[in-house]
């Protein structure tokens, strides 16, 4: 932040300047090599070489009721056709009930029930789209595509279960994996083979997922963001940059 220092500040900018601050001095160092940094309240997520940010997506983040985590965790792969593991909060708020009264209308859709198990085949209706990163975490977070593209057209993109889906998924998930992946061979490995399958990467990539409604733009300039989680006043004044989990969604 030291690039706005000589510019003077409003109270509200300072506040998220303020509170920025304070959640990036509570992470981990970034990598000095590739890195990928989730900004939720910029509805972004970036990839990083050392200080560099070599690319930007659009991403869409969990709703104020079911915020996304803040956390740093690791991306070994990408699953190209994925299945979907459903929630059991989300089997309680809809897909147990759909099941149960409309099967036809469930099996269509590619959901398939095992004991209390609820799954959804790949496919143009499974919720993680046509691809997802192998990213375990504590929170059971996901990075994905999604059926719902039309969403990225929205400025304000909080309308997730709490994980993260991420636009151009194909040209994002071949910027992961390096030369000589392509979106366009993505997408035909995907079609020749409609299968799941594990690509991995040549080597783990760090994420952190993070909250920081300022930040500063690659040509210096200062960006702000909404508070979307209406964080900013609390943290700024304490310091603390936990934040709650939920399972992954939508």
């Amino acid at each position: 932040m030291a690039a706005v220092d000589a510019a003077p500040l409003d109270a509200q900018t300072r506040l998220k300047v303020t509170a920025s601050l304070a959640r990036w001095q509570l992470l981990p160092a970034p990598s000095a090599g590739r890195w990928l940094l989730v900004n939720i309240p910029a509805f972004e997520i970036s990839l990083y070489d050392g200080q560099l940010r070599t690319g930007t997506w659009r991403a869409i983040v969990g709703k104020p009721k079911t915020p996304t985590p803040r956390f740093a965790g690791s991306v070994t792969g990408v699953i190209l056709n994925p299945w979907w593991e459903v929630p059991k909060s989300i089997v309680a708020e809809s897909v147990g009930r759909l099941v149960a009264r409309n099967p036809k209308k469930a099996a269509a859709q590619g959901y398939v029930r095992d004991g209390d198990r609820y799954r959804q085949r790949p496919g143009p209706h499974n919720q993680l789209g046509l691809m997802k990163l192998d990213f375990r975490n504590p929170y059971s977070v996901g990075i994905h595509d999604t059926p719902s593209r039309q969403l990225f057209e929205k400025e304000k993109r909080a309308f997730s279960h709490g994980c993260i889906r991420v636009d151009d998924p194909f040209a994002f998930a071949a910027a992961l994996l390096g030369e000589p992946t392509s979106r366009d061979s993505l997408d035909t490995v995907r079609e020749i083979n409609p299968d799941t399958q594990r690509l991995p990467l040549a080597e783990p990539l760090p994420v952190i997922v993070g909250y920081f409604t300022a930040e500063v733009a690659d040509d210096g300039t200062l960006r702000l963001f909404d508070d979307v989680y209406r964080l900013d006043r609390g943290e700024a004044a304490t310091g603390s940059a936990t934040g709650p989990g939920d399972d992954c969604s939508r």
